[in-house]
């Protein structure tokens, strides 16, 4: 197998086994392991692709040059120094009570499948099989958020997202929009962040 190839399938493996054993104690090691596997193959890859120029694998729907090689790479970094400091951040998140079993698997395996889509997004020289690679990306993306968003914020945030678009009543005026547009949320909101622009507070009385 090619270096591509190890590439590819070692975030692959390493999605389908934590998506089994991802809330056991070893997972966050199992982690870091995979994501280690995939930063050597693309250092390996890299190599190569300096060494012996732009290579088109597996029926030329696989083009390395030197400057998508460098990405893959980049992206495997982040990769794993991303595992390593999640490896201590979900043991406190699990001592805590925040991360129950089924969220962990769903962490480790979805943080590896999305490395996978990742990297095959970006040495592939198929169309379709971007198209696909990024909506797997996105897809992952979305299951990796939800771990750490419970009921009530996933409600705030659709209730934000409804009432941001709605206009100033009769009761706004170009007089007073200055200083309400700017000042700072104080009913209770814990982001702390700006009102949005055309957000009145007597025409929206809620958290910003």
């Amino acid at each position: 197998m090619t270096a591509l190839g190890f590439l590819l399938a070692i975030p692959l493996l390493g999605g389908i086994v934590l998506a089994l054993v991802g809330h056991r104690d070893n997972a966050r090691d199992l982690n870091v392991a995979f994501s280690a596997g995939t930063f050597l193959a693309a250092c390996v890859l890299t190599g190569e692709v300096i060494a012996a120029g732009p290579m088109r694998l597996w029926g030329q729907n696989f083009y390395i040059d030197a400057l998508n090689v460098f990405l893959v790479t980049l992206t495997a970094f982040v990769g794993l120094t991303t595992s390593i400091f999640s490896r201590p951040y979900m043991r406190i998140e699990r001592d805590h009570g925040k991360m129950t079993p089924p969220r962990l698997r769903l962490y480790h395996s979805m943080y590896q499948l999305f490395n996978f889509t990742m990297l095959l997004a970006l040495t592939t020289n198929n169309l379709g099989i971007v198209w696909v690679a990024m909506e797997a990306a996105t897809l992952s993306t979305v299951l990796l958020v939800s771990v750490c968003c419970g009921r009530t914020s996933t409600r705030s945030r659709r209730s934000s997202i409804r009432t941001s678009s709605r206009w100033p009543g009769p009761s706004c005026s170009s007089a007073t929009a200055p200083r309400w547009a700017s000042s700072p949320c104080t009913t209770g909101c814990p982001t702390r962040m700006p009102r949005a622009p055309l957000r009145c507070p007597r025409c929206f009385p809620g958290c910003c």
